[in-house]
Parts: C-alpha cells; structure tokens; sequence
C-alpha cells in the first residue's frame, strides 16, 4: 500500500540577501508511520558548489554540511526509534505535536542552509521516495561547464537589474508558453499565466567548435520560434551573448551567422557585460500619469 510523504529540498544559501541556493539534499517523512529520511549530496562532490559561490571557502560548505548531516542523523535516530533525539534542538515539537517536526525542519531560519521547494509524494515506501526525489532534485541537478556558465552570466544579470533597482519587477527563473511547450528565461516581466511582455536569457557561444556554437543557436532559434507559433513569445527578448575568445575562424563566422538569425527573429542582442543596455531594456516605461478633467 502506498504511502504518503511530505518532502522538502535543501539548498545551500551562502548570501541570504541574493536568494540564491544550489540544491544539495532532500529529507521526507510519513508523520503517521513516525518514518523520517533524508538524502545530501556525496560530500566529494563539491563541484556545484564552488561554480554558483566561486568565492565561498569549501571549508565553510564541508564544515556546514557536516553538522546539518549530523542534526538530521539525530532526527532520523529519534523519530524512527532508533534511540537519541534528546540533544537534538528540533525534536522538542515532534513530542509536542507530530504533525510539528516537518515545519519545524523546513521552516525559514538562519544558516547557509534553506528549504525552497516543499511537497508531497505518494510511495510505496521512504528509500522509494529518497529515491526518486534523490533522481529529481540532486542526481540530474548537476550542471555541466555550459551551464555553470550560463548560471554565473544569469547571477549577473540579477546583479545588474538589482544596482538599477529595478529587479523587483521581474520574476526569476520563469517557463513562459503553454503546457505541452515551455522555455525557461532567467528573467520576466509578466503579462498573464506563463506569458511576458519582456524577457531576458544569457547564452554562452565561448565554445569548443564552431559546430557546437551553431547547434546551440539553432537550439534557441527554434524555441523561439515555437513560442511565436504557439503565441506566447514575449513581445520583446533580450540575449546577452557571451563571444568565442580566441580568433578561430570558423568559430567567429558561425557565431556571426546565429547573431544575424536572432536579429532576424526581431530578438534583441547584446553583448555580455553591456549592463547600460541591458537596463534600456528592462527598465519600463512609466504608467502615463491620469490629469482629471476641468
């Protein structure tokens, strides 16, 4: 018989103030049959972590994660009945009330260490689960060079949006078009369920051939022109382009040909780092101010 679980993600938060975390861990629990797990990403496996906080010191990650590991461990011990959980600081609410322990796990509060994606899942068993939510949110989480790139491009561009103090206007991380076909942009100005009047999206073609350059293009070309099919392209998209750096001919000519092929589709280009026109083009036009009549 399948059971029902509670589950929560863990990301790893060094900068509270950008809101920005890497997924590293998942914990679930069936508060009827008092079953608490958790699942963290192999502590070697630190690359994730040093591509989204180049500047944080791996000591202060291994360190963190170290006692996170051992404070679930307690909770694991104590709810499961495994013995323990009179040190552990969270386990006072299970006693209190059982529905209590998986807010008070998950609830915000100070640390590295957050809970952004909360849910519930039916199995037939807790390494089931653990499992499948290991595969969803940690395994097929890790990012290859192109993207880490692009993940450090989009953090800047949140970056710039936030000095013009104007990012508070724009949703983070969006899929924008219907159900059967969406395309995921860094940024967003809504103009309805899953459809933007303006969007921003960083592509990286600093790469190894020119034909990987042409297929990446080509890759958003026809998205973009799926969107418009479907009628959910926003009215106006903004790339920022990171260039190849070395002098490659063949490199140069096709990046040349996909940015002509984007300004054919009516996209607007710039280059990375151009942060002054990348807020022309997120700032919005003031709403007219109404004068009553005399």
């Amino acid at each position: 018989m399948k059971r029902t679980y509670d589950f929560a993600t863990i990301g790893f938060r060094p900068y509270t103030e950008t809101e920005e975390f890497v997924t590293m861990g998942v914990v679930a629990i069936d508060t009827a049959a008092r079953h608490f797990g958790f699942v963290l990403l192999d502590r070697r496996k630190t690359g994730r972590i040093q591509h989204m906080f180049p500047a944080v010191p791996r000591s202060l990650y291994m360190e963190a994660r170290r006692k996170l590991e051992a404070e679930l461990g307690g909770i694991e011990r104590a709810v499961n009945g495994l013995g323990g959980g009179v040190t552990v600081p969270l386990f006072q609410p299970f006693r209190e009330n059982e529905n209590g322990l998986f807010a008070a796990i998950t609830n915000p509060r100070e640390g590295v260490f957050c809970y952004p994606v909360k849910g519930r899942r039916m199995a037939d068993n807790l390494d089931g689960v653990l499992q499948a939510l290991r595969t969803r949110f940690i395994d097929q989480n890790l990012l290859t060079p192109q993207q880490a790139v692009e993940n450090q491009m989009a953090r800047q561009l949140l970056h710039v949006l936030r000095d013009a103090r104007i990012l508070p206007a724009y949703e983070r991380d969006v899929k924008i078009g219907p159900e059967e076909f969406q395309v995921s942009f860094t940024l967003a100005h809504m103009a309805g369920e899953h459809r933007a009047d303006r969007a921003l999206r960083p592509l990286n073609f600093d790469l190894t051939t020119s034909t990987d350059i042409f297929n990446h293009g080509d890759e958003w070309i026809q998205k973009l022109r799926r969107l418009k099919r479907l009628g959910f392209r926003p009215d106006r998209c903004l790339i920022t382009a990171r260039d190849p750096k070395d002098e490659d001919p063949l490199k140069r000519d096709a990046f040349r040909q996909i940015q002509d092929e984007l300004l054919g589709e009516s996209i607007e280009l710039v280059a990375e780092g151009e942060s002054d026109k990348v807020v022309q083009f997120a700032r919005l036009p003031e709403a007219p101010i109404l004068k009553l009549a005399q």
